[in-house]
């Protein structure tokens, strides 16, 4: 189901009863949030207000107008196919492989010591909050016993399932998630808030679903940093083209994390490189050139890498 055009083509519509993935469990509507999602045929309805939400394959449509959802995404696609439905280079093909192992070790140490400090091999529920393609679950769902990824994309959803049909999968807006409170033990939220305009809206979400003690792992680029963006002004075409909407530093996501009353533990940097977006990638595929330019910019520039990663947890249980 490679093809990005005609994805209401693909609503199911069968005699053959739908069951559901297991997600009904944390799954609610998007439209009155009433819980307990019932399985059809066609996909999930909602026992409070009715609404029928479709399916494309074992992947629920979780949105309250389907059909105008994915035609939009469809238009988004034509319009800039890099963006929205070019295949997402996995670790060990990227330019930046070897700053993505990095990235991928820090990761999995904070989850490690997570569960560690609770006692426990794995978590009982882990999200991929914005999976894409799926390429982060592949190591992520070794951490968890229920994987579940969610995207607004259906062409990143169907590679996703391709690439690990053991998770599963819903299609979701972010701003009005379908998801129940204090759902998962773990979220991983990785490059998805700084094409959200409503990013405050992100993280309250984060925190809603979020179980109370549980791990919250928000992965963005560092680009309000001076260092990246003098590589803006350097190649003004690249922020023209550029979907990003926000342009963080590590003082300015903390701030809005904690005023969505997310507890943050850890803000980690990582990834340094020339301030030339074209550059950057062709020399930061040797590994050389790659830790050189951490250990340079771990001493000199510590605030300017290209990467920021904050972990955080919440409290209290969420209404």
């Amino acid at each position: 189901m490679e093809s990005h055009s005609g994805w209401s083509e693909n609503f199911a519509s069968s005699d053959k009863p739908y069951s559901g993935n297991g997600l009904e469990a944390v799954l609610c509507c998007p439209a009155c949030r009433v819980g307990g999602l019932e399985s059809l045929a066609e996909g999930l309805r909602c026992p409070g207000c009715g609404m029928l939400f479709p399916r494309i394959g074992e992947t629920p449509i979780l949105v309250p107008d389907a059909e105008h959802h994915c035609a939009s995404v469809e238009r988004m696609q034509k319009e800039n196919p890099a963006w929205y439905a070019a295949e997402q280079d996995p670790e060990e093909t990227s330019p930046w492989r070897h700053h993505l192992k990095k990235r991928r070790l820090y990761v999995t140490g904070v989850i490690r010591r997570h569960l560690e400090r609770l006692g426990l091999e794995r978590a009982e529920r882990l999200l991929d909050l914005g999976c894409g393609d799926g390429t982060n679950l592949r190591w992520l769902s070794a951490f968890g016993r229920d994987i579940h990824g969610s995207d607004y994309n259906p062409l990143r959803l169907a590679r996703a399932e391709r690439r690990l049909p053991s998770a599963k999968f819903f299609l979701a807006d972010i701003l009005r998630y379908p998801v129940q409170p204090d759902s998962y033990d773990i979220v991983f939220c990785n490059h998805v808030i700084e094409h959200v305009p409503d990013d405050l809206g992100v993280l309250q979400t984060i925190r809603r679903i979020l179980k109370p003690g549980g791990l919250a792992i928000l992965g963005t680029p560092n680009e309000g940093a001076w260092w990246w963006q003098w590589a803006y002004r350097r190649a003004p075409e690249t922020l023209r083209q550029t979907d990003h909407v926000h342009f963080y530093t590590a003082r300015i996501i903390e701030a809005k994390m904690l005023k969505s009353s997310l507890d943050v533990t850890e803000i980690k940097h990582l990834g340094w490189g020339p301030p030339d977006w074209a550059l950057d990638g062709r020399i930061r595929r040797y590994k050389l050139v790659d830790d050189g330019f951490a250990l340079f910019g771990r001493v000199f520039l510590p605030h300017q890498a290209s990467s920021l990663y904050l972990i955080a947890t919440k409290g209290k249980p969420d209404a």
